[in-house]
């Protein structure tokens, strides 16, 4: 009866009183921490990168991160928010670590399908998939890394705050892109309308 009375103590903790105790380094507490968020971060982190190992590691460095940093830790949101945006920018760290523009083409190819369905006959999808794998691999440096994450639906405060860069580089550097895309899209495939260049440009901009 008092293990399962110390478990409904403990599950009543709110996450600033858990944070404090975990800073005073009160034993059994970072174990709180770590059981709580534990299997909901795995979950994210799995379903964007697709790999268990790799998603395993990932969170483990996090909670490390933590403990190790306990002492200084500053959260000025909530514990899970907190934990969701380190998350976030560990993936976007690691995918630019990784061939961001091979994904890039794909996601964009998605978007256009699902902004304007009629964009696309089925028999021009493979000369576009072309065109576009060529025009985005020729984006320079960080332009190509940026363009690469709007089209993984990261936005534009997550990106900058991640990688170091200001807000407005980060938009100024998709909307570069964005507007090469279109001249090479426009000259190569002129039965694609205007309207969804500008639904598109609308969508990375936030």
């Amino acid at each position: 009866m008092a293990i399962f009375a110390n478990m409904l103590v403990n599950d009543n903790i709110t996450e600033a009183e858990l944070l404090d105790r975990i800073r005073q380094d009160e034993p059994g507490m970072f174990e709180l921490l770590f059981n709580r968020y534990w299997e909901d971060m795995y979950r994210q982190a799995y379903l964007r990168l697709g790999d268990r190992s790799e998603a395993e590691d990932m969170v483990q460095d996090i909670f490390a991160n933590i403990w190790t940093r306990r002492h200084s830790l500053v959260v000025t949101s909530s514990l899970s928010a907190y934990l969701r945006t380190a998350l976030k920018y560990q993936i976007i760290k690691r995918t630019i670590k990784a061939d961001v523009k091979q994904k890039a083409a794909d996601y964009l190819l998605q978007k256009m399908t699902d902004i304007e369905t009629t964009v696309l006959d089925m028999l021009a999808v493979n000369d576009i998939q072309v065109t576009l794998d060529k025009a985005v691999q020729q984006l320079p440096g960080n332009m190509g890394k940026i363009f690469g994450l709007r089209m993984e639906g990261f936005t534009i405060a997550e990106i900058a705050e991640a990688i170091g860069l200001s807000e407005q580089t980060v938009k100024n550097n998709t909307s570069d892109a964005l507007r090469r895309l279109r001249t090479v899209l426009m000259k190569e495939h002129p039965e694609i309308p205007s309207s969804f260049y500008t639904i598109l440009f609308l969508f990375t901009q936030t």
